[in-house]
């Protein structure tokens, strides 16, 4: 069986990568799938994404890293998901999940999320701290894979500058 993770993932962060990591022992496949969010500013693309994702879950064997500019639901519906995975940090978490959970089983009753609890560490580490971080200048070591570090870092250098011109 297969399934689905999903996110803005601007950029992965360890928490993400934790429960990608627990749920792909569950599943033969796991797709993991940056999506846009029209309610979010972004600073990388979905292309960069990919590429930290790539670099972020190397040795990762069953995972599939994929973008799409799309709904779930829809990309779902092309590769014939109905598992989607949707990972915990917090009680706030929990509540948004959950109501995000009712939301896909009403647009397609064959949709089943599988909730899986992050580990304590990871309860604040989320991509809205990275970006911060990364525009302090801070170090960003137990917060995104090491494999990816300078890569985010120069895709975030490159990205400002573009704005700026």
């Amino acid at each position: 069986m297969n399934a689905i993770v999903t996110g803005s993932f601007d950029p992965i962060t360890l928490g993400h990568i934790e429960i990608i990591k627990k749920a792909s022992t569950f599943f033969e496949k796991l797709y993991v799938v940056a999506l846009i969010n029209k309610d979010k500013e972004y600073i990388f693309t979905l292309e960069q994404k990919k590429e930290i994702m790539k670099l972020s879950l190397e040795g990762t064997e069953n995972v599939v890293i994929d973008a799409y500019e799309g709904l779930a639901a829809d990309y779902m519906h092309k590769h014939s998901l109905t598992k989607i995975i949707r990972g915990i940090r917090n009680s706030e978490d929990e509540k948004y999940e959950k109501k995000l959970a009712e939301a896909m089983r009403a647009f397609d009753p064959s949709f089943d999320t599988v909730f899986i609890k992050a580990d304590e560490k990871y309860s604040s580490v989320s991509s809205t701290l990275v970006r911060k971080k990364l525009a302090e200048g801070e170090n960003l070591s137990g917060l995104v894979s090491e494999n990816a570090i300078a890569a985010i870092e120069e895709m975030y250098k490159e990205n400002l500058e573009s704005k700026k011109k």
